[in-house]
């Protein structure tokens, strides 16, 4: 079968099962009355529903049962949310770093248009955001978790990591008059977030702290997403009475690196099953080594995540706000955890940029439903606009899939997305070190890949779902190789991105790490 047929093949396939799935759900599109007198009195004060997204950090979607995962912990609540709502088995992480996943959340942007394209950066507050979107339809907005948005420690820190000890003396010298590095201020640089308990970035998941609107540190005797979900808990319940509707934002850290008994939850480890399975991708030094050891400690922290949804979940049911309010479950990237001898982020494969995504909505959205449609970090922004019929901005560059959240099918077409990576390092502006840089797309079924050396990877994510045979080898698949190449093309130019070299990107921002100019222009 040539390429284009087996792209277009593919592409009705899903239409057709994406469609049968919103024919099958037309019966829950009514809007059902609440139960309860209490609840149709609290509703009738609710004119758009509440919002709570809960992102976790580096959880990859195959850990999920749902996902065709479970296979080395249990994610019954994951499941159970996914039962209950529409899941998005095609949500593409499409920068798989921390802090341009989380720039495509907050302004619904291309990071070459946001300028969020490293770690450590300052967000440009002189944008449209989701926050404040929300604040400007009349909800009360919160943030709680890991916000990395900010220069932080990094903010007069030398934009190349080549010079490891210059970082760390310029590092401690800001320290030195600025020793709450990870404060956000209240301002601007919050994107407007109006309650706060957050941190821009550490790793002290088991000695958790945070910050409100002081610098002062926050310490927690709980395990960090413990504590969060309590926030959460403690949020909901401050303003579940309000005439206002609320918008939350939740952001555990953990499973994210590092690894160790000392960073896990107490009794997670022994709820991992013994004999751990790997991808068929995975090289039996991975199998045998420190790898091993880490993803035991990976699995552990994810069951707490599962744990901690569970009880949102069952608090949202306990106090009869779920009925009026949207849950969405996802995750900022994944983690390699040795396939493709690989570990961390930051790369075009599966394990990297898979992610889970799932929307609940009782009464208003479908259950236990799936959608095929491709799914990006910027389409959060416009989508949760057109749930809650809230206008969006004309920077958005993501697409409202709230049709699709519904069950109903897309009106436009959308037949690849642009994934990147823009720098060799997570927190610097370096080429071709540790994470050299790429760009690609992602379609239903493939995924395609040109690092900036002129390498070329094409993976069939059906018939190769470990993207194990690289159809680019040989021109195995030459009609297919045309189509995507030309494909990527368009989506750069759409992006005004023009695939630099990492060491390029340093100009885009000041010596204390602000945005001056995007790809776009001067900000």
């Amino acid at each position: 079968m040539s390429g284009k047929n087996k792209i277009d093949s593919i592409t009705r396939r899903d239409l057709l099962r994406t469609t049968a799935g919103g024919v099958a759900a037309s019966a829950f599109s009514g809007l059902a009355s609440p139960n309860t007198a209490a609840a149709k009195s609290w509703f009738s004060k609710k004119k758009k529903p509440n919002v709570i997204v809960l992102f976790d950090d580096q959880l990859r979607a195959d850990v999920c049962g749902v996902y065709d995962g479970g296979k080395n912990i249990t994610t019954p609540n994951i499941g159970k949310l996914a039962g209950q709502g529409m899941t998005f088995t095609n949500a593409v992480s499409t920068c798989p770093l921390c802090t341009p996943f989380r720039g495509m959340l907050q302004t619904g942007r291309y990071p070459t248009h946001s300028g969020l394209i490293c770690n450590f950066v300052d967000a440009n507050p002189d944008q449209p955001t989701i926050a404040k979107t929300f604040a400007e339809a009349g909800y009360h907005t919160g943030f709680i978790g890991k916000w990395h948005l900010s220069a932080g420690r990094l903010t007069i820190a030398p934009k190349s990591a080549k010079d490891w000890e210059l970082v760390k003396q310029k590092r401690a010298e800001y320290q030195k008059t600025n020793p709450e590095t990870e404060f956000t201020p209240p301002g601007p640089l919050r994107l407007g977030y109006q309650h706060w308990e957050a941190f821009n970035f550490h790793t002290a998941f088991t000695n958790y702290w945070y910050y409100k609107d002081k610098p002062e540190k926050i310490f927690s005797e709980k395990y960090e997403t413990d504590t969060q979900i309590d926030q959460a808990i403690s949020y909901i319940k401050q303003h579940k009475d309000s005439d206002k509707p609320f918008f939350l934002m939740v952001a555990p850290h953990p499973p994210h690196p590092p690894f160790g008994d000392k960073h896990c939850p107490e009794g997670y480890v022994e709820k991992v099953q013994k004999d751990l399975h790997w991808s068929p991708n995975v090289t039996d030094g991975h199998k045998q080594g420190k790898t091993s050891q880490d993803a035991r400690f990976y699995y552990a922290m994810a069951k707490n995540v599962d744990d901690n949804l569970g009880r949102l979940m069952q608090y949202l049911d306990d106090s009869g706000l779920a009925e009026d309010t949207i849950l969405v479950f996802t995750s900022d990237h994944g983690e390699m955890l040795g396939s493709h001898d690989r570990r961390n982020k930051m790369v075009p494969y599966a394990e990297a940029v898979n992610i889970p995504m799932i929307i609940r909505w009782p009464k208003k959205m479908p259950v236990g439903e799936r959608s095929y449609e491709l799914h990006t970090p910027m389409d959060h922004f416009p989508t949760l606009c057109g749930l809650a019929d809230i206008d969006i901005p004309d920077t958005v560059d993501g697409l409202d899939m709230s049709r699709a959240a519904r069950g109903k099918k897309m009106k436009v077409n959308r037949d690849a997305v642009l994934m990147m990576n823009y720098v060799s390092n997570w927190d610097f502006f370096d080429t071709d070190t540790d994470w050299p840089e790429w760009r690609g797309i992602r379609t239903r079924r493939y995924t395609y890949v040109k690092w900036l050396t002129g390498k070329e990877e094409l993976y069939d994510n059906v018939d190769d779902p470990y993207q194990m045979s690289n159809l680019a080898e040989g021109n195995k698949d030459p009609l297919a190789m045309q189509k995507v190449r030309a494909r990527l093309k368009d989506l750069l130019v759409d992006a005004h991105d023009q695939f630099l070299p990492g060491t390029k990107y340093g100009d885009w921002y000041d010596d204390r790490r602000k945005l001056i100019k995007t790809g776009l222009g001067p900000v």
